[in-house]
């Protein structure tokens, strides 16, 4: 096997290196940490440069271990599939390794992760601190992301207390969307700042200061184990109920997209699940 001289194969990586950072860019920071991970892995497993890489490399990897949840190896493959995709547009490679891999469909797994309306309430109501509360009220009331929450500042909302009011949400794909706040929420959610800063964080850390990602997380799952609902809850699963429970009881599939923040409205009607034992005939009188 000819052997690719180290000074030659150096140069290949940090032209990878260069190319993964302008498809990276303008990506939320969460996504590309995901992304950058995804390939960095792959990237590992072939010892190859982009250049280099054969629909066989990807097939032989297929996302990683067979252990691996069949979601995460989709996700993997996808990330590849979408570098090798653009760095082809690019004019970086002449040939597109990823276009003739075939790969599977994630299965949709909302529907398992639900809360019922009554779980909802009472995640929220076997949380004593009032911090934590607020929290746990702005990511259901609200439909936000953990990081769209951590983000909150004073100065993207618009309101007062008697009426409540809009949040500006900075969401994927650095889109901008506006989410209603209740005046009772609002009037929550103001009663934690001791700062009239517009910077001040919506919702503030243990130490003042704006309360981070994983923080959000953790209130979240021991809110979900005092209230016997599994370890397996976290704050998505309060969006997916925000968006399930917002349908069920009468919001228009448009209204909704929009507050969601969602690119696709088929992604926003995918919460319209039916509750067990229920089916066309419990609609039908007769």
């Amino acid at each position: 096997m000819e052997t690719v001289p180290a000074q030659v194969l150096s140069v290949a990586v940090n032209q990878d290196d260069m190319v993964i950072r302008m498809w990276l860019h303008g990506r939320q920071p969460n996504t590309v940490a995901a992304y950058e991970a995804d390939v960095r892995r792959f990237l590992a497993a072939c010892g190859k440069s982009l250049s280099e890489v054969t629909l066989l490399d990807l097939q032989t990897w297929g996302g990683g271990p067979e252990d691996l949840a069949r979601a995460t190896r989709v996700r993997r493959l996808a990330a590849v599939k979408s570098l090798l995709s653009f760095a082809t547009k690019l004019g970086y490679l002449v040939l597109n390794a990823g276009a003739a891999l075939r790969t599977e469909k994630p299965q949709s797994t909302a529907a398992a992760r639900i809360l019922r309306e009554e779980q909802v309430a009472l995640l929220i109501r076997v949380e004593n601190t009032p911090r934590l509360r607020a929290l746990l009220r702005l990511l259901y009331v609200c439909g936000l992301r953990a990081s769209e929450a951590a983000a909150l500042r004073w100065r993207d909302l618009t309101g007062s207390e008697r009426k409540g009011g809009e949040a500006r949400i900075l969401g994927k794909g650095s889109k901008l969307r506006a989410v209603r706040v209740p005046a009772d929420l609002w009037r929550e959610l103001a009663a934690l700042t001791t700062s009239a800063h517009p910077d001040a964080p919506v919702i503030p850390g243990r130490d003042g200061g704006p309360i981070d990602r994983a923080a959000v997380h953790r209130a979240v799952k021991r809110a979900a184990r005092r209230a016997a609902l599994g370890a397996k809850v976290s704050p998505h699963w309060l969006r997916h109920a925000h968006a399930s429970h917002a349908l069920k009881n009468g919001c228009a599939p448009h209204v909704l997209r929009e507050s969601m923040g969602h690119a696709s409205l088929a992604t926003t009607t995918g919460y319209l699940h039916l509750d067990e034992g229920e089916g066309s005939s419990s609609f039908i009188k007769g």
